[in-house]
């Protein structure tokens, strides 16, 4: 189903970016890789390139409009089509509401946010012409259940979810298909950097997801004509019971904060250790 499709991936450096493009070209896919980090980016490149990929790199802020344009025309001018988009480069910063700066407010709404949407505007008007195509935006189960200590955060998944649900209630007669997939915390360096935090407690309530579970879910999102996956689906679904009875979830909040300190504790404790052994040796 993949092969030979254009496929763009955004935040392609970063853990779950590089999990799906190795999936989607085990697919067959051609493969148009962005990021703002120059060197992951190349360094993806040069792995994908061993195995065999047809690969484009391009360096790319997903909060300037201008970039979007740039991309799409370069891959149009290459491909002359784009057949999937995956909105995927988010950033986090923990912190109480009122502590966090207001540049990493604005960080996160530029990046996550606006980034999304900018994404889908600029895809649209392609696919739409096309008459075909797919968009997944990547958003979080932080989109269903709210994060004390990661309020902006939340809220800008919440705001990708919406919207991404409100495209696909839009787009449903069209043949420009949208989805939405939202994980659980996954094993990435953003989830190392949450670690750094108090504040991040419901982010550390179980193990985190492995990149590669969640790459299979933005799959499924691709083959699928559902709006929305959830990884991994229980626990979604227990996400959206949950705020189906707000008071109930937050009668069980303190016990979920707990649970994350502990983790977080624990976790702390392991790097520490790990990092006392690779001195040692």
């Amino acid at each position: 189903m993949l092969k030979d499709k254009v496929i763009i991936i955004t935040g392609a450096a970063g853990g779950i970016g590089s999990a799906t493009a190795h999936l989607f070209t085990r697919h067959g896919a051609i493969l148009i890789l962005t990021d703002i980090h120059k060197e992951g980016l190349e360094e993806l490149g040069a792995l994908l390139k061993d195995s065999g990929a047809e690969t484009l790199l391009i360096e790319h802020d997903v909060a300037d409009p201008e970039s979007w344009q740039s991309l799409m025309e370069k891959v149009r001018q290459k491909y002359n089509r784009i057949d999937i988009l995956i909105n995927n480069a988010g950033v986090v910063q923990p912190g109480a509401a009122e502590r966090i700066s207001l540049d990493e407010v604005q960080n996160q709404l530029s990046v996550n946010l606006s980034g999304t949407i900018y994404g889908c505007r600029a895809a649209l008007n392609i696919m739409k012409a096309q008459n075909f195509g797919k968009i997944v935006n990547i958003a979080s189960l932080g989109s269903i259940v709210p994060l004390p200590g990661e309020a902006v955060y939340s809220a800008t998944k919440y705001a990708i979810r919406g919207y991404s649900l409100s495209l696909y209630a839009e787009l449903r007669r069209s043949p420009v298909g949208v989805a939405v997939v939202c994980p659980d915390s996954v094993d990435t360096p953003q989830h190392a950097y949450e670690l750094l935090y108090d504040d991040a407690v419901l982010s550390f309530l179980g193990k985190p997801l492995r990149p590669e579970q969640v790459a299979k879910g933005i799959l499924k999102a691709v083959r699928k004509k559902k709006p929305e996956v959830l990884v991994p689906t229980g626990m979604g679904i227990l996400c959206r019971i949950g705020m189906a009875f707000p008071r109930f979830f937050f009668s069980l909040l303190p016990m979920l904060e707990k649970m994350g300190r502990s983790t977080i504790k624990n976790r702390r404790g392991e790097k520490k250790n790990c990092q006392i052994k690779t001195m040692h040796y």
